[in-house]
């Protein structure tokens, strides 16, 4: 609903900068026709043009309305407060003023050269007022998409409209008093063409030279610190700040905040990143990277509080790589971010991390070094962390399906694992299934279970209370999240498959691996929102918190170092623009998320998992929805909460890492933690 309402909205503002643009245009020209009664005929014209004007105005009123109803105020403020002001004030300015001018020259009948009331400014300028107010709201909607606080951009574009409207009606005095003398003539059809043709070449020049000067301003620095945020959100406790960084006396490095790894390794690992060929089951290559050698990465397996060490080869020829531990909530100096934790570890080099697995869950690893790229190429594996008894071998029933898409010769392959079709599993009737749905891609993944009941056991590695049985439910799996779900397995063939996919992959579980495929009946979708048990937690929606910003997520036309495209953008702004959170150790930290934009975005936050406290004003109500992961759809508000638990600089970044990679990117910082590395085209660490 959101999109097709805010997509017509656009729609409308752009119409009515069309229709009010011509109406400018028409009636500017009216003194200059020949005689009396073409400016009758011309007046009437752009009567009928005002008409069309006022339904446009009409419907640009519903559709804000409308947008309002649907969505809410956040999501109609910016009009309400910004663009309608604006298009309103030469709208009624139009129709009070130049309308009944109009009128009375649509119906003159005393012939005569005078074309003084033709040429009134005071009929003349109120509709070209309405024009460039329409401009300005269009400009307002569609590029600038203000954020809070909007007295600002209201004052910007108010300005520029009493100054542009100002030396209309000056421009509009002068061509008066040159119409209405005795001698005057009017100009000849080579005169306004050059005239016109000047006129454009200056609004060409000057629209050029904006765009370079504004690709020019949106190139990232060879060389920057990721803390060089240009504004800073401190928390409530009032912190003090001097161009966007924390003042401290005795800064924390983070690379000293590994956490306790000392010891023999419970656990020990080697992950080497080489270049490899991706062959999918259905005998299509594509060139890829992958970790020892497989796609997806190998499987690591580890006990909760056991002490991993996984030591990081790079055999790639020319690129650097990290490992970050998507969802696993390691210390700061284990995260694996190129240029904010660590440096890219280079083409033949080595690094090893040491961390302690915290939390019982499914989780992944990828690469923090040019990672859209990287992975997409398959630099990628599954993460599980088992209960400190469980065996970690991974019993008959429980399977990770990691969904990723390939990019072949051929085109894009939607796949599980690199099977892009059905692949068949035998598991003997009555096991206990778990199947850990991940989800690689940049988009949202769909999928159902068919042939049986089935539960959403664990969102983002969380244990779900309490999960009650689904029939024919669509489980939407956020960019980089997990669902595990879990049934008992039946005697007869049980589907998972996409939906939504014209040909994609599936996996058919069977007593004896083969069968027909149930039939897919997807129907409601499944809303963690409401699903499960309430336990306590920590802390809920009644909490005093000591941090509490908002984040607008939007896009539109733009420059992101100096590339022109529809980009992304946080509160306004692209990366290194964006807002960055400040906290202290301690604190309690609400965030909303409110979608204007026309996708979803998985927003992930490194090092914490948060609390879902409401969406769309609506308060959680099942069991405690923990994500690392949040997919926030256009038109949704999430109000989410965490604990400030874990010390350093984190990454706070969509996951849909196309968006990332082009400025969808803000920081967490605790107050008093540096860090010495740096990134920029001009390093080595290149994160997004």
């Amino acid at each position: 609903m959101y999109e097709t309402v805010v997509n017509l909205d656009e729609g409308l503002s752009a119409l009515a900068m069309i229709a009010w643009l011509v109406t400018g245009y028409r009636v500017a020209r009216i003194a200059f026709r020949p005689d009396e009664r073409r400016r009758r005929r011309s007046a009437r014209i752009v009567l009928g043009l005002l008409g069309v004007d006022a339904l446009l105005l009409a419907a640009k009123l519903g559709s804000v309305g409308l947008l309002w109803g649907s969505a809410g105020w956040s999501f109609a403020q910016n009009r309400v407060l910004v663009e309608l002001p604006v298009l309103l004030a030469g709208v009624l300015a139009a129709f009070g003023l130049a309308a009944p001018r109009l009128w009375r020259v649509a119906r003159q009948h005393d012939p005569g050269p005078d074309r003084g009331a033709a040429a009134d400014p005071r009929l003349v300028v109120p509709v070209q007022a309405a024009a460039v107010a329409a401009v300005l709201a269009f400009w307002i909607v569609f590029v600038t998409r203000p954020v809070p606080p909007y007295w600002l951009p209201a004052l910007v574009f108010g300005g520029l409209l009493v100054v542009v409207v100002t030396e209309l009606w000056l421009r509009q005095r002068r061509r008066l008093a040159r119409l209405t003398r005795p001698e005057a003539r009017l100009p000849g059809p080579g005169r306004r063409v050059l005239r016109a043709a000047g006129v454009l070449v200056a609004l060409v020049a000057a629209a050029v030279g904006g765009l370079v000067v504004a690709a020019q301003a949106s190139v990232l620095p060879d060389e920057y610190t990721m803390m060089s945020h240009a504004r800073t959100m401190a928390n409530a406790a009032g912190m003090s700040h001097h161009g966007g960084h924390p003042q401290h006396s005795d800064g924390v490095d983070l690379t000293s905040l590994t956490g306790a790894v000392d010891g023999t390794p419970d656990r020990r690992f080697t992950l080497t990143a080489a270049p490899a060929a991706v062959q999918l089951a259905s005998g299509e290559t594509a060139e890829g990277w992958a970790f020892n050698g497989q796609l997806p990465g190998p499987e690591l397996r580890m006990r909760q509080g056991e002490l991993v060490e996984v030591t990081l080869v790079n055999a790639l020829p020319d690129t650097g790589v990290t490992l970050h531990w998507h969802g696993v909530d390691v210390p700061n100096a284990q995260d694996g971010v190129a240029g904010l934790t660590q440096d890219a570890i280079s083409p033949g080099g080595r690094h090893v991390y040491r961390f302690r697995a915290p939390d019982v869950g499914s989780y992944w690893y990828h690469s923090h070094q040019l990672s859209d790229e990287q992975v997409r190429k398959g630099l990628f594996g599954a993460l599980v962390v088992l209960p400190p008894a469980a065996p970690v071998a991974a019993e008959p029933g429980d399977r990770m399906v990691v969904a990723h898409t390939w990019n072949t010769p051929a085109g894009k392959r939607k796949s599980f694992g690199t099977d892009p079709s059905m692949q068949r599993q035998a598991v003997a009737p009555g096991t206990p299934v778990r199947l850990r749905v991940l989800n690689t891609d940049n988009g949202t993944l769909s999928v159902t279970l068919a042939g049986t009941p089935f539960r959403v056991a664990a969102i983002d590695g969380g244990e779900v209370s309490g999960p009650t049985d689904l029939v024919d439910t669509v489980i939407r799996v956020a960019a980089g999240g997990r669902d595990d779900l879990t049934f008992t397995m039946q005697d007869h063939p049980v589907l998972l498959a996409g939906v939504g996919f014209d040909v994609g992959p599936a996996l058919l579980l069977s007593p004896d691996g083969g069968g027909d495929p149930p039939p897919v009946r997807a129907g409601t979708e499944f809303d963690p929102l409401h699903y499960g048990n309430p336990t306590p937690t920590p802390f809920d929606a009644t909490s005093p918190v000591d941090s509490d910003p908002a984040f607008v997520l939007d896009d539109g036309p733009r420059f992101f170092d100096g590339q022109f495209g529809f980009h992304t953008t946080i509160n306004g702004a692209s990366f290194p623009d964006t807002p960055m959170q400040m906290v202290r150790e301690g604190d309690l930290v609400r965030n909303t998320f409110v979608n204007r934009s026309h996708s979803p975005h998985p927003m992930h936050l490194h090092g914490h998992h948060a609390l879902v406290l409401s969406r769309d004003g609506v308060p959680a109500s099942g069991s405690p929805w923990w994500v690392d992961t949040l997919e926030v759809r256009p038109g949704e508000t999430y109000v989410i909460a965490f604990q400030a638990d874990n010390p350093g600089l984190w990454m706070d970044h969509c996951h849909n890492l196309s968006h990332a990679a082009t400025g969808m990117t803000m920081h967490l910082g605790y107050e008093g933690v540096t860090t010495p590395f740096v990134a920029g085209r001009g390093t080595a660490n290149q994160p997004e």
